[in-house]
């Protein structure tokens, strides 16, 4: 119980912390931004409906709220994760900067059980400025296309695309900073993610786009949902995008385990 109580404590300072930060509302307005630039670009004709005039006779298109509502999700989960991974890269560094640390420290409280709650706090409280920007797309695309059942897909595409790279993210944008500076974390984290999950296999440079590790999300999208990403075609079956899924969350969960190892271990050697 004491270690819920911890865990609670730590989650309601950190949350209050990350929301009041105008730095996190700033950095993913702006990605959001490039989001939904690129979602209208392409996916009015899903909202709207379309002429196809590559046949004869032109035929009408009528708009399609589902595909409207998995490209969005495709689109955040495709560049939200990067403006996460940003704002939350200077927690751990933030408190010994400061030597908030330190006051941490000389209390009994568990260091695990504290880590646990900055982690849930940071990710509860960036998770609220994310989800009122997917709500201004989804609000969009049910005005336009009206239909209930698109609310219950916007949340399922929320909770199996962008949601897994976000939390996958969050581990390990809280936890390497601990061990280098933050703007080389920022600077590496931000090649990595163009690297690992937005490289095109027609460049022939080898990279995770194609893998499950790809935190993007095109394992979930295509699995759960049989909506192809924007140039993979994978083929794959609902075991396939759990396992995707799972390793992902496993992933930035290990690295919250490592981080509470390696300063434990520091805390030691002072």
């Amino acid at each position: 119980m004491k270690s819920l109580s911890i865990i609670g404590g730590a989650l309601w300072y950190e949350f209050r912390m990350q929301i009041r930060r105008p730095s996190i509302w700033i950095v993913l307005v702006l990605v959001s931004a490039m989001v939904y630039l690129l979602w209208y670009a392409f996916a009015a004709p899903l909202v709207h409906g379309h002429l196809r005039t590559e046949v004869n006779p032109p035929q009408y298109v009528p708009p399609s709220q589902s595909d409207a509502v998995l490209f969005l999700a495709q689109m955040m989960g495709m560049f939200m994760p990067l403006g996460v991974g940003l704002v939350l890269a200077d927690r751990l560094a933030r408190d010994h900067k400061i030597r908030v640390d330190e006051i941490f420290d000389s209390f009994s409280s568990s260091f695990g059980a504290r880590l646990l709650g900055k982690y849930l706090g940071c990710v509860l409280a960036t998770l609220i400025p994310v989800l009122l920007i997917y709500a201004i797309g989804i609000g969009y695309t049910l005005s336009q296309v009206p239909g209930a059942q698109g609310l219950l897909l916007a949340l399922e595409t929320f909770a199996a695309i962008p949601l897994p790279g976000i939390l996958f993210v969050a581990g390990f944008s809280i936890a390497l900073p601990a061990i280098i500076k933050v703007p080389l974390y920022q600077f590496l984290f931000t090649g990595y993610w163009f690297w690992a999950n937005l490289m095109s296999p027609r460049f022939k440079i080898p990279t995770l786009t194609g893998t499950m590790l790809n935190a993007a999300g095109p394992y979930a999208q295509e699995a759960f949902f049989h909506f192809q990403w924007i140039f993979l075609q994978l083929n794959i079956g609902v075991l396939q995008g759990i396992e995707s899924v799972t390793l992902l969350i496993g992933l930035g969960l290990l690295a919250m385990i490592g981080v509470w190892g390696y300063l434990r271990w520091q805390k030691a050697h002072r």
